[in-house]
């Protein structure tokens, strides 16, 4: 029964990505309707984490905020299916890159990198533009899905980019050895935490936040520069790429200094766009234990 439902996402998938883009939206619209008024899909969730991120906003600016996050959410999902089929040219087209040469720079000085992309705009087309900004050879690091089937679902859509895939457990072993090329590597950087001593604490959106720290940790030892990726959404299957260059010198920063910046870069980021960020995950859950005196 389970390979059966696996059968069917995979025919959905597939017809998704040979639908021309008009008529793919007014499908996303129907799932907006399904998924926001029919399902309620983790309304609670996305509610309360808007609520306590924006403090200063009435409910109305909030439910205005969450409607176009969800109707941003349905055409995420079915744009992503275009990977299939879409071209680097398409892609040039679809993404606008304002500054590449943030990123040229880094390739005239030899220098590898990790591109720190948050939860925003369209982070799975992000890997098939990779390829035409810098002459960075591409990689990415992803996690695996619980689901086996799902998950090589997922690979096979990512296999379709230019992008060489790291499973997150293996990525600095891989990095490691390859000291002879130049690395542009992806890393999603503000999934949520373990909620451990060892994480990195800040106050973010107004909240106690914990990160990740993979991301400091691996530039500091591989010595790969660190770029923010700021990806505007303008409008239906269209973005904008901003770089900012967060360190070129790692080792040279303090601890805790690239997180805190990675990390004002999505609070500013998000108050620009508020809707543009994945609300739908339960970011706030831990809290930090305090230090007995």
């Amino acid at each position: 029964m389970r390979k059966i439902g696996f059968l069917f996402v995979k025919l959905w998938a597939y017809g998704l990505s040979i639908t021309p883009f008009p008529l793919l939206y007014l499908r996303s619209d129907l799932y907006f309707l399904i998924v926001y008024h029919v399902a309620h899909y983790r309304r609670k969730v996305v509610r309360q984490n808007l609520l306590r991120s924006f403090p200063e906003k009435d409910l109305k600016e909030i439910k205005a905020i969450e409607k176009r996050f969800y109707h941003n959410l349905c055409d995420q999902v079915v744009e992503m299916f275009k990977l299939f089929r879409m071209t680097a040219d398409e892609s040039k087209r679809r993404i606008t890159v304002t500054n590449p040469e943030v990123v040229e720079a880094l390739y005239d000085q030899r220098k590898s990198f990790f591109y720190a992309i948050p939860h925003s705009g369209n982070w799975e087309w992000f890997g098939k533009r990779m390829q035409t900004i810098s002459g960075h050879h591409p990689m990415s690091i992803y996690k695996k899905v619980k689901n086996p089937d799902f998950d090589r679902f997922i690979l096979d859509l990512r296999t379709s980019l230019p992008v060489e895939m790291m499973e997150s457990d293996a990525a600095l072993r891989t990095l490691a050895r390859r000291k002879d090329t130049l690395d542009a590597v992806v890393i999603l950087a503000d999934q949520t935490s373990y909620g451990l001593d060892s994480d990195y604490w800040n106050t973010f959106l107004h909240q106690e936040t914990c990160w990740f720290t993979g991301l400091e940790r691996m530039s500091k030892f591989l010595d790969y520069a660190v770029v923010f990726a700021d990806m505007k959404r303008i409008r239906r299957g269209q973005y904008e790429l901003t770089f900012h260059l967060i360190t070129d010198d790692p080792k040279a920063t303090a601890k805790g200094e690239i997180m805190e910046q990675y990390s004002q870069h999505i609070e500013r980021f998000i108050h620009e766009q508020p809707d543009n960020w994945l609300w739908s995950h339960k970011r706030w859950k831990h809290v930090r234990k305090q230090e007995v005196a």
